[in-house]
């Protein structure tokens, strides 16, 4: 890591290009600007905030520089680009970075989360240097960040990356927003399950994960359930003792250039001098980079239907076709250019006639002044693509609307459907829909314009750019927050041996211990997890101390209990208190409930077991419990939370509750809880260390129940009311063997 020069953090902006190209020329470097939406809404953001000054003002940006720089130039380079501002730029050779953004990112990633799994190529060596590509990023990220910065790591082509950088720099705070869809389960699993695997393990890397709309978040964790088990609480995630949010941010504009730019008298001017060649015309305004994505040809057969179907409108309406060339050389999009050659040509062949051609076709990028014009002079706006994260062209001529009129056709598969409801939304695939959209965006009276297009440029002034990225920063500083009282609670090694210390010094001592998970790891069937030997031998040496009052209290049955634990010298809670037998007792019954609950919901948990395939019940005195470990993740997820439900409305206003465990639901009577069970056992003993540790949401009743001095444990890392986490099970029987060391003194 970059040596420290001041604490105050930055923000590291990772993304595939840096805001500007770098070239040698005649040994001397030059600079132009890169082109693409990413660049130019970032720029935007981070030009108001270095005004403005805020928290995070201060970036850097690293990226690829848009060629390849040859190594005796690299110090050259870096030095200007230094002096320059904040750019770093990563140094890959041209061929290699070829085939990691044409191979990997554009041949298989970018098809199939655009739902073209036809066009997908599954090829190792193009994982391979995805691998590779993302592991040098990493390097450069890793010697650039320090102390207090946060990186924002941006799009497909890193996914693999904040997990490699957690591993390298794990203080850091990471940030990913991906700028295309995530695609549903069933699509994103005919990646090889290496690969899929990598790409949701290497996001998992980040503290927050963004997505454009809720559907790719709930895709998103629809993947991490299915592929790594881990289930998620409202978006929120652990992993490996982080809590991982996920959530929707979708992106906006820079409104106020694109409205000022439209604003603007030459811009203005030069709109009506379009409008007057168009005399009495209606103009149709379709602007796409070039891309399958995009569905420019199904577009166009919709507007060829329509001029069909309408003869009235033939010399009165043109569409006006802007095609941004992209990716040229690439033989599928030159294939593309040419059907939309072909079909521009056909339907202007068909239907034009003197002085009238039903498309005005232009294959070029055009600047912001000459793109505002035509978004300030078209009465219709044609944004049909097949896919779309966001699609930001949308939010553009809604922005350059100043006359209040224009419509808006919006296809329903881009992100900005979602956040554009007063659009005509259609379905892309359907010549029909499209071309009956067109009509009435035609016909559409002044009156409905107007109410429709001023909503709809509320929403986009409101959920700018700018709002998208704090947004985003204001989720990491949560996280960061929230992280940073979780460190505070992780038992470390000096305080654990600060615990045994004051257990040494005190004179009387009450020990409660959950079973499953803290004392015992967790297991596919209750049945298998059994005390070992190890375990119990160190539970009998502590036992063997006077001074020790060991309580195992847990869910399990009393029967499991006594048969595995009842010969050591402590004292057994069973069924979260329902059951207890006190050192060299017998078993007494604490709860006496109603039984016919169980008549009541028994068809409801036997349904709910012949539903998921693997689950099954386990009758104890006052509870069952439905376990689904062994079930499928997906299935399991989604019948669990059904299955809650049903029994909360169930037993409502009854002395019943719905537990959620590890993989289990469990019914208890309400009055059998672990909190009540530990004060029973302390009964105004006068104990001078008091220690509890747990795993699960029962064990916070107890958390809750001791006294504030007690020292309070749970096991794993998640929100709790404990003072103190400790990542697994094993720390717990560490712990446990450090006692034993001094009652064996």
């Amino acid at each position: 890591m970059e040596k420290a020069t001041e604490q105050k953090g930055r923000l590291i902006i990772v993304s595939n290009r840096m805001p500007m190209t770098v070239g040698i020329e005649d040994g001397e470097m030059k600079t132009g600007p890169s082109a693409g939406g990413l660049v130019s809404a970032l720029g935007a953001f981070l030009e108001r905030r270095k005004q403005q000054g805020t928290e995070l003002s201060e970036h850097k940006w690293i990226g690829w520089p848009g060629n390849s720089i040859a190594p005796q130039y690299h110090d050259l380079v870096k030095s200007q680009l230094r002096q320059m501002g904040e750019c770093e730029p990563v140094f890959i050779e041209e061929q290699l970075m070829d085939q990691f953004y044409l191979g990997f990112c554009n041949k298989t990633i970018w098809p199939l989360f655009h739902y073209f799994p036809v066009l997908t190529i599954y090829e190792e060596a193009m994982w391979e240097v995805y691998e590779q590509v993302n592991r040098h990023f990493c390097e450069v990220v890793a010697a650039q960040v320090r102390p207090g910065d946060v990186v924002w790591i941006h799009d497909y082509h890193f996914m693999l990356l904040p997990a490699m950088l957690r591993e390298r720099c794990p203080e850091i705070s990471i940030g990913f927003f991906l700028h295309i869809p995530f695609p549903a389960y069933e699509i994103f699993r005919m990646l090889p399950r290496k690969w899929a695997s990598g790409i949701v393990e290497g996001l998992l890397g980040a503290d927050v994960i963004g997505f454009h709309t809720v559907d790719y978040v709930r895709h998103f964790l629809t993947s991490v359930l299915r592929l790594t088990g881990n289930q998620h609480q409202i978006g929120r995630l652990i992993v490996q003792g982080r809590e991982v949010q996920v959530d929707a941010f979708p992106i906006g504009i820079d409104f106020e250039r694109y409205h000022g730019t439209a604003c603007l008298g030459k811009v203005r001017k030069e709109a009506d001098t379009i409008r007057r060649k168009l005399v009495q015309q209606k103009a149709i305004l379709s602007v796409d980079r070039l891309d399958y994505t995009k569905g420019i040809a199904k577009r166009l057969r919709a507007y060829e239907l329509f001029l069909e179907r309408h003869p009235e409108w033939h010399q009165n309406v043109i569409l006006l076709l802007l095609v941004v060339p992209s990716r040229i050389g690439v033989d599928k999009y030159q294939d593309m250019r040419s059907e939309i050659d072909e079909l521009v040509g056909r339907i202007n062949g068909r239907f034009a006639d003197i002085g009238w051609s039903p498309i005005a076709y232009l294959y070029k990028n055009l600047g912001l002044q000459a793109l505002s014009s035509l978004y300030s002079m078209a009465d219709v706006a044609l944004v049909t693509p097949l896919r779309d994260g966001m699609n930001l062209v949308a939010k553009e001529y809604v922005a350059a609307r100043t006359q209040d009129n224009g419509v808006l056709i919006l296809s329903e598969m881009a992100g900005a459907a979602r956040e554009l409801p007063e659009a005509l939304i259609v379905n892309p695939n359907s010549r029909e829909e499209m071309a009956d959209a067109i009509l009435q965006a035609l016909t559409m009276p002044e009156a409905e314009q107007t109410a429709r297009i001023r909503a709809m440029r509320e929403s986009v002034k409101k959920y700018d750019v700018h709002r998208w990225g704090r947004l985003f920063l204001h989720a990491m500083e949560e996280r960061s927050a929230l992280q940073q009282v979780t460190v505070e609670k992780l038992l470390t090694a000096s305080g654990m041996e600060r615990l045994v210390s004051q257990f040494d010094l005190s004179k009387r001592r009450a020990l409660f211990f959950d079973y499953d998970g803290t004392l015992v790891p967790l297991a596919r069937s209750p049945e298998l997890a059994t005390p070992g030997g190890g375990l119990k031998d160190l539970l009998r040496s502590l036992a063997s101390d006077p001074r020790n009052d060991i309580t195992i209290i847990s869910g399990r049955q009393r029967e499991f209990l006594q048969t595995h634990l009842g010969d050591i010298r402590l004292s057994l809670v069973a069924e979260h208190g329902a059951w207890m037998r006190r050192r060299g007792g017998i078993w007494r019954k604490r709860v006496f409930p109603d039984h016919s609950w169980k008549t009541r919901i028994m068809p409801m948990l036997e349904f709910y077991v012949e539903r998921l395939p693997g689950s099954f019940l386990e009758e104890k005195e006052c509870s069952i419990a439905w376990h689904y470990r062994q079930s499928d993740a997906e299935s399991a997820d989604f019948l669990a939370q059904e299955l809650k439900f049903e029994l909360n409305n169930l037993l409502f206003q009854t002395n019943m509750e719905v537990l959620e465990g590890n993989k289990v639901l469990e019914v208890r009577a309400k009055s059998a809880n672990k909190g009540s069970a530990v004060l029973a056992v302390l009964d105004d003993a006068a104990y001078d260390f008091i220690l509890a540790a747990g795993d699960d949401a029962t064990d916070e009743d107890m958390f809750q129940a001791l006294p504030k001095e007690a020292v309070t444990i749970r096991v794993g890392i998640r929100p709790t009311s404990a003072q103190y986490l400790v990542a697994g099970q094993q720390d717990i029987g560490d712990f446990l063997w450090k006692l034993t060391k001094l009652t064996s003194k």
